[in-house]
């Protein structure tokens, strides 16, 4: 088996300090506050009710964390993914996995004796929030993404499928057809997976191969056991069944989203589960919100801003989806400039996803201080030539801003974006931006007068 699986990603956090051991009994409603607190990643080892099961949470809830599941430091996420990402190695398929230990089929699928985690104060359930979800279409072939799950009953749950995404337009060619969707969803898996199937990427793009781009080895597969569809090999929880037919018609919600907000209920259709399988003594994965989920959208956003960037011909020193953002909205960038690239870079930058905040420097600018930043908007800009903004681009329902609640069952928002360019505006002589320097500063060392 690959050693690059959830349970090796939590002996690395072990090695580097990051993980928290409680043995104490906890309630499934006691772990997401006792997660929210801990300064470390956490594994809760003794679940009421819930005897052989373990939950682990907060596995990436800063970017040092981040950092342990690339295998690099922290300044050079964005660019590890980029490199990685653009080296994908297939998935391959094994006969045997540990996510298979455990078989439930039939009357005895029960999802009430899996510890699933009363998160938020005012969420519609329990839920499933950190997925691997697994999807095929005939013609496209198989899709990887994330989508959490609201309990509904012991075989029942909710999907949140109102964005757009690959696996939405799956099932909107099966529900046009009057048919279900099979999927399978995964729980426990390595970041670097998650990571990938969050990626933006092209429909004809494996996000498989791409994990395993990123894993450095090919990710192990298995055949589902009631459904023509594979799952990783080294996942804890597995489960498998289908979409149901019905459209965006059931109420899902409200979730503490990773936009730090407690979301509105929404519409969306009913995941069916058919199947149970997991390892022996399983571990469930609680993805905290907001930040785990943040720190595991920022290097996916700051990656594709590179590769955006890369395709206008404009040269990256440095980028960020910053944390206040979610890791999701915004993009700051540091670019090599030339005439011109300034509009050019913002104009790539916008394209990127849902990111409707955009700001471009040029390298002398330290984008991950404030103030710098700050400098740059107010010496480099005129809101007149250096704004642009763009109406009417593709949005997420969980920004309120877009008013997506006025939109009907299935409708898709959309929003206006934004973009700066705070680079030296052309015809300013960059002389007229030299920095200040304090008389004999390079020679005279305060400590000699001390």
């Amino acid at each position: 088996m690959a050693d690059k699986g959830f349970r090796s990603f939590l002996d690395d956090l072990d090695a580097a300090g990051e993980l928290k051991r409680i043995t104490k009994p906890v309630d499934c409603r006691q772990l997401s506050a006792l997660g929210e607190q801990a300064d470390q990643a956490t594994m809760f080892e003794n679940i009421e009710g819930y005897p052989g099961w373990r939950v682990a949470t907060a596995l990436v809830s800063t970017r040092k964390r981040l950092a342990v599941a690339m295998g690099c430091t922290e300044n050079r996420v964005a660019f590890e993914f980029e490199a990685k990402s653009a080296r994908p190695i297939d998935p391959v398929t094994v006969e045997n996995a540990p996510c298979q230990e455990v078989v439930m089929k039939g009357d005895d699928v029960d999802l009430t004796s899996i510890p699933l985690p009363l998160m938020h104060l005012f969420d519609g359930g329990p839920y499933i929030s950190g997925t691997f979800a697994v999807s095929e279409d005939p013609e496209h072939g198989p899709n990887v993404g994330c989508y959490r799950l609201m309990y509904r009953t012991p075989k029942e749950t909710g999907i949140d499928l109102v964005s757009p995404s690959d696996m939405r337009f799956y099932y909107q060619r099966a529900l046009d057809k009057g048919e279900p969707l099979p999927i399978a969803i995964a729980v426990g898996v390595h970041p670097l997976d998650m990571l990938a199937a969050s990626y933006k990427a092209p429909i004809d793009t494996s996000e498989l191969a791409l994990a395993g781009g990123l894993r450095g080895e090919a990710l192990e597969m298995v055949k589902c056991k009631t459904l023509d569809l594979e799952v990783p090999a080294d996942a804890e929880l597995i489960l498998e069944g289908e979409l149901l037919p019905i459209g965006w018609t059931a109420d899902e919600g409200p979730f503490g989203e990773f936009s730090q907000i407690s979301g509105d209920v929404k519409w969306n259709p009913i995941f069916r589960i058919k199947c149970i399988t997991h390892r022996k003594n399983p571990i469930f994965y609680m993805l905290q919100m907001p930040w785990e989920n943040d720190w595991l959208a920022a290097p996916v956003t700051e990656a594709a801003g590179l590769q955006a960037l890369r395709i206008a011909s404009v040269q990256p020193v440095d980028i960020r989806a910053p944390v206040g953002s979610c890791g999701y909205w915004s993009l700051i960038a540091s670019i090599k400039k030339r005439p011109g690239e300034g509009k050019n870079a913002v104009a790539a930058l916008l394209s990127v996803a849902e990111v409707k905040f955009v700001v471009v420097t040029d390298d002398d600018i330290d984008i991950h201080d404030p103030d710098e930043l700050d400098w740059a908007i107010a010496f480099r800009v005129q809101a007149d030539e250096d704004a642009v903004i763009l109406k009417g681009a593709r949005a997420k329902h969980i920004d309120p801003s877009v008013k997506s609640w006025l939109l009907g069952k299935g409708g898709l928002p959309t929003t206006a974006k934004l973009g700066i360019d705070a680079t030296i505006p052309e015809g300013v002589p960059k002389i007229l931006y030299r920095r200040i320097k304090n008389y004999g500063r390079d020679r005279i060392k305060l400590e000699d007068f001390e």
